[in-house]
């Protein structure tokens, strides 16, 4: 498969949500900056005292303070946070400048550069973040050798003609198409030299992460079941784990797979 030098940019985003962030707190520290206490606070600890000794101090040129009493503890929290604030502000404008510098700068500037230009130019081009419909053809243009079929097993198609081993197969195959998700069929995997050929390999087009997917139909059979811990077992020991890179749906034969649950799955780890 051809290397995309660069992911698509799903940072900016992310940083963009970070700046209101950053935004909301500095307006909420800078208000209550103005109805904090005149001031700052000083703290003293005596090696061989058990208690710190609180000062407040008013005049720049004075750096020793006023004595502040034990019992005014509210007090001395105020002039504490105040001093906090204070801090946080800096830095919470700072990292507001870098942020939006980089947002100016970035924002998807890549991924336009190649989009923008003509389709003669484009075909001249490998950009070093592949468009969608690229990165796909490049994906899909993989062969391999899933399991063999038993002669006697039920034949299971998919809206892609693909055959499968069972109805729920076909259930999620058909849903990860009608979502545009990419996805191969048992595509085999080499752990501790055993081969395991999960059901799904999916494709989250956006971050350009593949996940496992594997679905589990037998759960009320005790055998089948520890199978499927087992298995379970080893994904994680070879670093794929639930809600980060592998998928797990299970049934028995009073629970089958309820399809608005299979769509939130989707959209959640693969849109």
């Amino acid at each position: 498969m051809q290397t995309e030098l660069i992911h698509p940019d799903i940072l900016t985003p992310q940083l963009a949500a970070r700046l209101e962030e950053l935004k909301n707190c500095l307006e909420i520290k800078k208000k209550s900056q103005r109805y904090a206490p005149e001031g700052h606070l000083r703290i003293s600890q005596t090696p061989g005292v058990r208690l710190p000794q609180f000062f407040h101090i008013t005049n720049p040129k004075d750096f020793n303070g006023n004595y502040i009493a034990h019992t005014k503890k509210a007090f001395i929290s105020k002039l504490a946070q105040k001093d906090y604030d204070a801090r946080l502000i800096k830095i919470l404008q700072a990292q507001i400048k870098s942020l939006e510098k980089y947002i100016e700068c970035s924002n998807r500037k890549i991924e336009q550069l190649y989009a923008r230009m003509n389709k003669i130019r484009q075909s001249l081009i490998t950009p070093v973040t592949l468009t969608n419909a690229q990165y796909i053809e490049e994906w899909k243009h993989i062969t391999w050798q899933g399991l063999p079929f038993n002669e006697d097993s039920n034949e299971y198609y998919t809206s892609n003609k693909e055959r499968v081993r069972s109805k729920s197969e076909v259930i999620i195959a058909d849903l990860l198409a009608r979502e545009g998700i990419p996805y191969r069929y048992e595509f085999p995997f080499e752990f501790n030299d055993v081969t395991f050929h999960p059901d799904f390999l999916c494709l989250n087009l956006r971050t350009r992460q593949e996940l496992i997917w594997e679905h589990f139909g037998m759960m009320d059979f005790p055998d089948y079941m520890e199978r499927a811990i087992q298995k379970i077992r080893i994904y994680n020991e070879n670093n794929y784990f639930i809600g980060k890179n592998l998928i797990i749906t299970m049934e028995t034969q009073f629970n089958h797979l309820n399809i608005h649950q299979l769509e939130r799955l989707i959209e959640t780890y693969l849109s």
